[in-house]
């Protein structure tokens, strides 16, 4: 398979602009916003501020994060998988309340439209990735994730944390509103795509549990019976 090739002038980061009119009258902000201007007049000026080693301490805290779970479940079984997984849930949702609390967007959106903006404020902010999105109809709209800052470091499998972040994510949009979304992965770079393809489509489905939550519960049980198989 293809893998990703950099420098690329495809996609978007948070201060890029989407192709549709309506994208124009988008502003994203970001959640924490007075430690965000802290940090912003910090660097200010500054010529000896690498923005890499933002990266650096990132990724060991989403190493850090990973390596919990894992002694977590590894500890504790399913009690610890579950407790750590509510504790991530808590901030995924912490951070998109925070983001569409401090954003704007156009009024009278068709819902899919407004969706894809905000999953462009999650995928650009919240996750500091480089998008390429479109809207495929008022009912979905998908996304391609061109660099992502996990993805030299975990594995496949390993993504499964990231998903606890989402479902705290698909909580607070059903607070704002926007809850009758779901979203599945069709590749994924740590499985050697040249990029992450992301849908997010209305549910159909009549059940009280996103489906999104029910394919973790499939990865938790994954996740324990390779403990188990390990001995």
């Amino acid at each position: 398979m293809a893998e990703p090739q950099y420098p690329t002038k495809k996609g978007l980061w948070s201060k890029g602009k989407r192709e549709e009119a309506n994208y124009g009258e988008v502003r994203l902000g970001t959640p924490y916003p007075e430690a965000v201007e802290h940090f912003r007049e910090a660097i200010e000026g500054r010529n000896d501020f690498d923005p890499a080693v933002l990266f650096v301490w990132g990724t060991m805290q989403a190493t850090g994060v990973l390596n919990i779970l894992k002694a977590a479940e590894e500890t504790f079984g399913e009690a610890g998988q579950e407790m750590v997984r509510k504790a991530i849930n808590k901030a995924g949702y912490g951070a998109m309340d925070g983001l569409i609390r401090n954003s704007s967007f156009p009024k009278d959106l068709d819902e899919a439209e407004l969706v894809s903006y905000v999953v462009t404020g999650l995928n650009t902010v919240l996750y500091a990735s480089l998008e390429e999105p479109w809207i495929t109809s008022k009912d979905r709209c998908e996304f391609h994730i061109l660099w992502c800052p996990h993805q030299d470091r975990y594995t496949a499998f390993d993504c499964r944390v990231q998903r606890f972040f989402v479902e705290g994510i698909f909580q607070a949009m059903e607070d704002h509103g926007m809850g009758d979304f779901t979203a599945w992965v069709e590749k994924l770079i740590p499985r050697g795509a040249d990029c992450c393809h992301f849908i997010v489509q209305r549910r159909e489905d009549d059940g009280d549990r996103n489906p999104w939550h029910i394919y973790s519960d499939e990865l938790n049980i994954k996740a324990m019976k390779k403990l188990e198989e390990k001995g």
